[in-house]
C-alpha cells in the first residue's frame, strides 16, 4: 500500500537543535516548602537538582518529580533536558504541551535529540502527517516518544492510518483514546477472529472506524463479545452482526439490562420480541433508558402503535422524539383531522424516516393551500440542511 510505501522511505537525516533555552525560573516559595518536606521525611541526603527542575520547569508535582529524579542520578546538569523541551518547542508543542508530555513521560528529557526524537518525528511525518498532526501524536499519546520506530511507532502508526482510512479520523480518535499503546499482534487477532466467523471485510471496517476500541479489547474479553452476540441469537452472517458488537461493546451489562426492561415494560413485548428488535436495530439501545421509555410511549399512547409494529419497526426508537417524531405526528394528526387521509398511502414508519426535505414537500408543501397551518405547525426551516436522523 502507498502508505507502507512511504514508511519503508522515512529519512533519517538530523535536525538542527535549537539552541538551549534561556535560565530556568524559580521554583516557588510553596513548592520548595513541599520539596524540602519530601526530602525530609525520606532522605537526609539532600534532593538531586533535577527535582527541582522538574517541578519548576515541567509542572511535575514534588512527590512524581522525587519518584523521578532516580533516572536522572547521573546527569549533571540540565543541558540535555533543556535540548529536549527546546526541540518539543521547535516542533510546534506549545510550552502547555511540553510540560504535558514531560509530566507523562519524564525519561523523555533524557533522549538523544540527534539520534532518536528528530527520527521519530521524521518518520511520522514520512506517513503524510502535517508538521501540526505529528506534534498533536505526540502530545495525544506521549509514550510513542519512547518507542523505537520500527518495532513500535511506525507499525502502530500504519496499522491505524491503513484502517480507518485518513489522518483526520486518526486524530480524530487519538483524543479520544490511545490507540497507540496496543500491539499490533492484539489487534489483527481480533480482527482475525471476525474474518473466521465469516465477516465481512467491509464490515468490520466500517464498525471499527465508528468504534476503534472494539478490537482493542484483550482476547478474553472479545470473546466474551462474541459469545454474548451469540446469545442474542444473531449471526456472524446478518448485516446487523457488527452492529451487535459494537452495541454492547458501549452498554454495559448492567445497563443493557436496564434499557431492556425500560422498553419491555412500556412496549409490553416478551423476552422473545425484544430479542428481536435488537437484531433488527441494535443501535437504539445505546440511547438513555429513560429517554428509549419516553419514546415507547409515545408511539404507544399517542401515535398509537402496537406492540407488534413497534417489534417489527424498533429503528423508530432510534429517531429523535422532540425533533422527528412528536412533530410529524403533529402534521398528520392535523391533516387527518382536515380530512386528508395519510394513513392509507404512508405509514408511520415511512413517515418519520423520510428526510426532511421529501417530508416537507410531501406533507407540508403539497397541502399548504388546502390546510395553511403547517406552515406555521412546521415551519419549512425544518426542511433545510442534513436528511439525516437525530
Amino acid at each position: 500500500m502507498a502508505l507502507r510505501r512511504l514508511a519503508h522511505g522515512v529519512l533519517h537525516r538530523v535536525a538542527s537543535v535549537p539552541p538551549p533555552r534561556p535560565p530556568l525560573a524559580f521554583v516557588s516559595s510553596e513548592s520548595r516548602v513541599h520539596l524540602l518536606r519530601f526530602s525530609s521525611s525520606s532522605s537526609t541526603t539532600p534532593p538531586h537538582f533535577m527535582v527541582e527542575y522538574l517541578v519548576s520547569t515541567c509542572g511535575l508535582s514534588p512527590a512524581a518529580a522525587a519518584k523521578a529524579a532516580p533516572r536522572f542520578a547521573h546527569l549533571g546538569s540540565t543541558s540535555r533536558p533543556d535540548a529536549v523541551r527546546a526541540f518539543l518547542r521547535a516542533q510546534g508543542l506549545s510550552r502547555a504541551e511540553v510540560r504535558a508530555v514531560v509530566s507523562w513521560t519524564p525519561t523523555v528529557l533524557l533522549s538523544d535529540v540527534d539520534a532518536t526524537l528528530y527520527p521519530k518525528f521524521n518518520a511520522v511525518r514520512a506517513l503524510g502527517l502535517g508538521r501540526a498532526d505529528a506534534a498533536r501524536l505526540f502530545v495525544l499519546y506521549p509514550p510513542a516518544l519512547t518507542y523505537g520506530i520500527h518495532s513500535n511507532l511506525l507499525p502502530r502508526v500504519l496499522f491505524w492510518l491503513d484502517l480507518l482510512g485518513s489522518t483526520k479520523l486518526l486524530m480524530k480518535w487519538l483524543n479520544k483514546a490511545w490507540l497507540l499503546q496496543y500491539s499490533i499482534d492484539l489487534l489483527l487477532r481480533n480482527m482475525s477472529t471476525l474474518r473466521s466467523l465469516g465477516v465481512p471485510d467491509g464490515r468490520i471496517t466500517t464498525t471499527v472506524r465508528l468504534q476503534p476500541t472494539l478490537i482493542t479489547q484483550t482476547a478474553a474479553k472479545f470473546q466474551k463479545l462474541i459469545d454474548q452476540a451469540a446469545l442474542c441469537g444473531i449471526t456472524p452472517s446478518s448485516g446487523m452482526y457488527m452492529w451487535v458488537l459494537f452495541t454492547l461493546h458501549n452498554v454495559s451489562e448492567g445497563t443493557f439490562r436496564a434499557k431492556k426492561a425500560a422498553v419491555m415494560s412500556a412496549a409490553g413485548c416478551t423476552e422473545q420480541e425484544f430479542a428481536a428488535m435488537f437484531r433488527r436495530a441494535p443501535c437504539f439501545m445505546c440511547m438513555p433508558a429513560e429517554l428509549l421509555r419516553q419514546k415507547v410511549e409515545f408511539l404507544v399512547a399517542t401515535a398509537r402503535c402496537s406492540t407488534e409494529y413497534i417489534v417489527k419497526n424498533p429503528v423508530l426508537l432510534t429517531l429523535s422524539l422532540s425533533k422527528r417524531m412528536v412533530p410529524r405526528c403533529r402534521v398528520i394528526e392535523t391533516l387527518q383531522s382536515r380530512g386528508v387521509d395519510i394513513r392509507k398511502r404512508t405509514n408511520l414508519s415511512t413517515i418519520v424516516r423520510l428526510s426532511e426535505a421529501k417530508f416537507v414537500e410531501r406533507f407540508i408543501f403539497r397541502h399548504k393551500q388546502e390546510v395553511p397551518e403547517l406552515l406555521e405547525l412546521y415551519p419549512p426551516r425544518h426542511g433545510e440542511g442534513s436528511s439525516q436522523t437525530r
